[in-house]
């Protein structure tokens, strides 16, 4: 039997703990083509401008194993081996597993070269408004294959009490452009109309260097509102934390989001989610069946969709077992297998 190989390059943080979306969708894919590969080439471009000598282990790479199949997932710095590929092309089959949301625009910002991207085997990326995106730019070479993670746990879901309150939360990056303040000015909306003490909402995630103060300055303003850090779903110890809320916020409008991990997670704990209409957030959300759509940069909406779930105008319980049951669809095993690698032409 032939021996199956292939060639790996991206910002993959080799031997360490997983600091951000990229990292951790490539660490997946590592730990994925080992298992599918009699032998895996990996070359970790993390951090690839304070160690050069990662381009020499690239190149010596590319050019010592022409027959073998290359997948480059990376953000901004793939454009950089695209345009060296084309140029010298060593490799025939090339492919972009794409990091993000964000190549359309790229492309037509000049950033990404068009004739780079046609001359790949395949360009993977997460969600369908990309494909058609693509293809109306000339790409046929465009597949979608949708986000994924380790999916291990399964949540208890319970019918809530009628005294119950309701807690919601936030899980990403602390920055404006994921919709903060309109999660905030909905908070304060809810309490105007005596709300305030039949709801709560925690934030966890990292907050964005110089929007601490402004952030800890919102959150005072709403006694219903609290901080808690970092939440780890590294373990079900996490997730047994998340699946304790009853739904999750996102009404992001943050120019770069592709298919957001987050999504996954609250699948995967029970939580439906209020999402904004945002890039692929409406083929993730299904509407009143895994959460709710609302427009961007709308705290009204977002208020009104919270107030339904508060009031028990929806069967939240049958909401969270729909999101349950989806979680499995995005484990990595499921979604990298055998059948998607010779489809993908790269087994």
């Amino acid at each position: 039997m032939k021996k199956s190989e292939i060639i790996f390059i991206g910002a993959i943080d080799i031997g360490n703990v997983a600091t951000n979306g990229e990292t951790r969708k490539n660490q997946l894919l590592l730990r994925r083509f080992e298992d599918l590969y009699d032998q895996v080439i990996a070359i970790d471009t993390n951090l690839w401008q304070k160690r050069p000598w990662c381009l020499l282990q690239l190149l010596c790479a590319l050019i010592g194993n022409k027959g073998v199949p290359v997948v480059i997932s990376a953000s901004d710095s793939s454009r950089l081996l695209f345009n060296f590929l084309y140029y010298f092309p060593l490799k025939k089959n090339v492919n972009d597993w794409v990091i993000g949301g964000a190549l359309p625009d790229k492309i037509r910002s000049k950033q990404f070269k068009l004739k780079s991207l046609v001359k790949l085997n395949r360009i993977i990326v997460e969600g369908e408004k990309m494909v058609k995106e693509l293809k109306k730019m000339g790409l046929n070479n465009v597949v979608r294959v949708p986000n994924f993670k380790p999916i291990e746990y399964s949540p208890i879901i319970m019918q809530k009490d009628k005294k119950d309150s309701f807690h919601f939360v936030f899980l990403s990056r602390i920055h404006p452009l994921k919709g903060i303040l309109e999660i905030v000015e909905a908070c304060k909306e809810l309490n105007s109309h005596g709300y305030v003490h039949q709801f709560d909402i925690d934030f966890y995630g990292a907050i964005e260097p110089g929007f601490e103060n402004v952030f800890k300055g919102l959150i005072s303003s709403c006694n219903n509102i609290h901080y808690k850090g970092f939440l780890n779903l590294t373990n079900d110890e996490g997730y047994k934390v998340l699946s304790q809320y009853d739904t999750m916020l996102f009404p992001t409008y943050w120019p770069n989001e592709g298919f957001p991990g987050i999504v996954i997670d609250a699948y995967t704990a029970g939580l439906p989610i209020i999402a904004s209409d945002w890039n692929l957030n409406n083929e993730l959300v299904k509407n009143e069946e895994t959460g709710f759509i609302i427009p961007p940069h709308d705290s009204q909406a977002l208020a009104s969709k919270m107030k339904l779930i508060i009031d028990k105008d929806i069967d939240l319980y049958q909401m969270r077992c729909h999101c349950a049951g989806l979680a499995q669809h995005y484990d990595y095993r499921n979604v990298v297998n055998e059948d998607l690698l010779i489809q993908l032409n790269i087994k």
